[in-house]
């Protein structure tokens, strides 16, 4: 396994001309293998699967920096629908007849929209941390902490050691970019997503997924417990399932390769 270049990697970047001036930036890393599309969550950029990258060798990998994320800029809606119409064209821009999605977070939301969107060219669909209902909950130290930001925001705000909380130690080379880009965001794009999600409900884009999915889930995720969890493998009632015992919002950060090995054994079949 290589080691992955934390300081190079958005210079690896490719960009990706849209509508209204502006571009969608993202890491395409080439190969003849089965292709897999990573969507990355709320404040997140491609970066967010670098730890993960090394692991997925023998797949062509398509990592975009989200609208509003990373090298990407913000359209005029900040919604789950919008992002996926910038995702759809990302994909119809680079030919990909037929591909898996791996979706993180808000990316299994935009994962779960563009499978349902898209049923004849998404393979199969993995939720890391998903839920269908994503509205945070008032008066939660989290919730006050967004609603909270205010630009300039602090990459050392106290607030970034909440929101990127895990139970297992993360390396810090990672997470310090992670924190950087996050910050960089604007306080409109944090407080506009946030309000975006208190009324999202991808109940019935759910229902109409029936490509193979797999579910993965930690049992100590503080953002979606096990009600989130629990409504989503419902809605997606043929989904497979995986609880990672001990691990939070972020098991790919967490143990990379033990996420790497549920993925591969799902994608052996997909792929045959």
């Amino acid at each position: 396994m290589n080691i992955v270049d934390q300081s190079g990697w958005t210079a690896r970047k490719r960009m990706l001309p849209l509508t209204e001036g502006r571009s969608l930036a993202y890491i395409d890393t080439g190969g003849s293998g089965p292709t897999l599309l990573l969507l990355h969550g709320y404040s997140d950029s491609s970066r967010s699967f670098s730890l993960l990258e090394p692991w997925l060798c023998g797949y062509r990998l398509v990592i975009p920096d989200l609208p509003g994320h990373g090298g990407s800029a913000v359209g005029a809606g900040m919604t789950v629908a919008d992002f996926t119409d910038d995702i759809v064209a990302l994909t119809a821009a680079l030919s990909v007849e037929r591909f898996a999605v791996i979706g993180h977070s808000m990316g299994a939301m935009i994962g779960i929209d563009l499978a349902a969107r898209l049923p004849d060219v998404v393979a199969a669909l993995v939720t890391i941390s998903g839920t269908v209902r994503p509205a945070f909950p008032q008066r939660d130290p989290v919730t006050d902490g967004i609603l909270g930001l205010c630009d300039p925001i602090d990459p050392g705000d106290p607030f970034f050691d909440l929101w990127h909380a895990c139970p297992h130690p993360v390396d810090p080379c990672f997470l310090a970019p992670i924190s950087r880009e996050a910050a960089a965001i604007s306080a409109e794009i944090w407080h506009g997503i946030l309000a975006c999600f208190s009324t999202l409900d991808l109940t019935e884009a759910a229902v109409q997924v029936r490509m193979p999915v797999l579910c993965i889930s930690g049992s100590e995720d503080a953002l979606f417990d096990a009600g989130h969890r629990l409504a989503l493998e419902d809605a997606l009632s043929k989904a497979q399932s995986v609880l990672m015992e001990g691990f939070g919002h972020n098991p790919h950060w967490e143990d990379p390769e033990k996420v790497s090995v549920v993925l591969r054994d799902f994608f052996h079949d997909t792929f045959a």
